[in-house]
């Protein structure tokens, strides 16, 4: 009996030993810096399926949701991209080989994207700025040259359902004004 117990604490010590040694072997070295890996469980706005992405991951891997586990496709950069159709379950990347930095991942789930929100608004148009006046003249003299290859009884008229500053405005009609003369001879 004594000797059945000095056995299994001495088994005891050297499992514990070797997973302390294959944890260590786990971890970076203190000065090695190792790019973090993400992953990121994004549902659908219909909510029948969830995109699943990753980041900073070495092949091979695995994706685990709790009942089953699946290959993964890491590419060279060290993403993946995947499309599953069990939403509401925890998945976790998990890595094949034991030399395997991030040897397990939680993926972070991440709200839906709401189809009733407005779009982005489109970036305002900047007011009185130089590259505002350069495009009007541009614009403007394009203008002016087409409208006196047309006729020059008919000065060009600029159209103002498309969304400009003053500034441009300007610049165009005295772009177009200056081109229809030169053109026009007067």
């Amino acid at each position: 009996m004594y000797r059945r117990t000095r056995r299994a604490v001495i088994t005891s010590l050297l499992v514990s030993s070797v997973a302390c040694g294959g944890a260590v072997v786990l971890a970076p070295s203190a000065g090695a810096a190792v790019p973090a890996a993400s992953c990121t469980v994004t549902p659908s706005a219909d909510g029948t399926s969830v995109t699943i992405s990753g980041e900073g991951f070495t092949a091979p891997r695995t994706l685990n949701d709790g009942e089953s586990t699946v290959p993964l496709s890491v590419d060279a950069t060290g993403h993946f991209l995947l499309k599953r159709f069990q939403k509401n379950v925890s998945y976790t990347v998990l890595a094949v080989n034991e030399d395997q930095n991030f040897t397990f991942v939680n993926c972070r789930v991440v709200k839906a994207p709401n189809p009733q929100s407005p779009q982005p608004t489109p970036k305002a148009t900047p007011q009185n700025s130089r590259d505002d006046r350069a495009q009007g003249r541009q614009a403007g003299g394009e203008a002016g040259r087409a409208a006196a290859a047309s006729s020059c009884n008919t000065r060009p008229k600029p159209d103002k359902g498309q969304q400009h500053s003053a500034a441009y405005w300007q610049a165009w009609t005295q772009a177009a004004n200056r081109a229809f003369n030169q053109v026009c001879g007067r």
